[in-house]
């Protein structure tokens, strides 16, 4: 099984609001925005395939994190520095904003408290610094709590559930594969809407060729590992 990144209807929709951000247009208005979506569906690994192929940053988790620590963390994914002081920090920013502007990508942005959203929407403000939150649904709410932040937010995205299509994609670029539709309607339906269990499903398959020697995913295959998957995971 190959590596390989899977542009999707969901990506595709991501990208095109990280380009938004970037551009000098949303120098007009606000830059900040909001993915969201349940876990698994690929919001993460979408955020670092764009901050790898862009001059964007992506800051991982931080899970309970204080606005200093969040502000450090992106001052030195900005310039390579960790100022202690949160002010500093917000110096910092602000004159990398000026020699270039990037936009700034936060995971588990849901996690933060509201006052920590809040300081990087004054970040946002003072700084012109384009910010993308991404979360799970929560983050959404979470937002509209805050009215001063809710109209600051230039747009929203709902990251979907994995669909057949990209099943299909995702066997065609991993695999070079094109399996039958009812392969990839059983494989969607095991995966829940998420990538993580797609992938399960992909190593288990793999292994399962390679044992008996077969180079194609055959419906009766991947009911065999459908069927050893979900009796590990019931302990059965």
């Amino acid at each position: 099984m190959k590596n390989e990144f899977v542009e999707t209807d969901n990506t595709g929709k991501f990208n095109k609001i990280c380009g938004d951000l970037e551009s000098p247009a949303s120098l007009i208005g606000h830059s900040m925005a909001v993915v969201t979506g349940k876990a698994g569906h690929g919001k993460t690994e979408a955020a670092k395939h764009y901050a790898v192929n862009s001059t964007a940053v992506y800051i991982p988790p931080m899970v309970g994190r204080s606005l200093p620590a969040v502000l450090r963390e992106i001052a030195f994914e900005l310039a390579k520095v960790r100022p202690t002081r949160g002010e500093i920090c917000e110096l910092v920013i602000g004159e990398e904003m000026r020699k270039d502007r990037r936009l700034v990508i936060i995971d588990e942005a849901d996690l933060l408290a509201t006052k920590v959203l809040e300081g990087l929407r004054n970040v946002n403000e003072r700084y012109a610094c384009p910010i993308l939150l991404i979360g799970e649904e929560e983050l959404r709410g979470q937002i509209a709590s805050r009215r001063r932040l809710a109209d600051r937010i230039r747009c929203s995205m709902e990251f979907g559930p994995v669909t057949r299509l990209d099943v299909a994609f995702f066997f065609s670029k991993a695999f070079s594969l094109t399996p039958d539709k009812d392969v990839c309607v059983a494989v969607q339906r095991y995966g829940k809407g998420t990538w993580r269990r797609v992938l399960k499903f992909a190593i288990a398959a793999e292994q399962a060729m390679q044992a008996s020697g077969v180079t194609d995913i055959t419906t009766e295959l991947a009911a065999i590992v459908i069927k050893g998957l979900e009796k590990d995971e019931h302990g059965r």
